[in-house]
């Protein structure tokens, strides 16, 4: 029922809705550490807690979890989202807005430590939900990619040369949960598979590879990779090392 709404040219402003969920979700993010500094830094200081300030952060924090839990779920029946990921994501996020919701709730009791308690599994519901939204948006190991990416004394010229300009130019979009064109481009089998428009790469022949292809067409092209201002743009030392790679018979090992 949602892709047929997002099919519809009326429901443009749905799909604004769900593309602002990158937005949306910063507002609760912020807000519930902000509320527990308030609330703990009161307990640990022996002062009183600003129950005004607290209470009316709670309720902001519920309705700003709520547009971004609704926002989610808009963006994620769009095209290039699936897979386990999405779901944990939306698990996840879906536990922290009703924490929030409970939390605010609690809030007016006098006995702060129901309070407390639920305040404390929304901040760490965070990190999850924090984890598995950096996973769709930067792909798999976006934290560590740096340290993994350094290549050993032994490592292919694939490994030192190509995967590296792949990681920084293209595997944002291109990658298990993205899968944009059915294109994954962070393992070798998803390389050589190919994507919606068939292979990728084409061994000995560059000119004919259309990993090259798209990334050297005019900038005014619809066609080109990756889109102007979605990821950097590879440089022409790059390009060039991506045809001598593919020159050289596009090798892995």
């Amino acid at each position: 029922m949602m892709a047929c709404l997002l099919a519809d040219p009326s429901s443009v402003w749905l799909e604004v809705f769900g593309r602002a969920h990158p937005v949306l979700l910063h507002l609760p993010l912020g807000l519930v550490p902000a509320i527990a500094v308030l609330e703990f830094g009161a307990m640990v200081t022996r002062r009183t807690p600003p129950r005004g300030a607290v209470l009316t952060l709670c309720w902001f924090g519920v309705v700003c979890a709520g547009l971004a839990i609704a926002s989610g779920l808009v963006q994620a029946e769009g095209p290039g989202f699936g897979g386990d990921d999405v779901w944990w994501h939306k698990v996840a996020g879906i536990v922290v807005g009703s924490l929030v919701l409970i939390a605010a709730l609690l809030a007016f009791a006098k006995n702060r430590a129901p309070f407390r308690i639920v305040l404390l599994l929304a901040c760490v519901g965070l990190l999850p939900a924090g984890h598995y939204g950096g996973t769709l948006t930067h792909g798999e190991g976006y934290l560590l990619d740096p340290l993994e990416a350094l290549p050993g004394p032994d490592a292919s010229e694939f490994v030192r040369t190509v995967r590296p300009i792949l990681r920084r130019c293209c595997t944002k979009c291109h990658n298990p949960h993205r899968f944009k064109g059915e294109l994954d481009l962070t393992t070798v089998e998803g390389i050589k598979k190919g994507g919606a428009s068939g292979k990728v790469i084409e061994a000995g022949k560059p000119e004919e590879s259309y990993l090259l292809q798209v990334c050297e067409v005019p900038e005014d092209d619809d066609s080109l990779m990756p889109p102007l201002g979605k990821q950097p743009r590879p440089t022409k030392e790059e390009l060039a090392t991506l045809r001598s790679w593919l020159a050289n018979g596009a090798k892995f090992d």
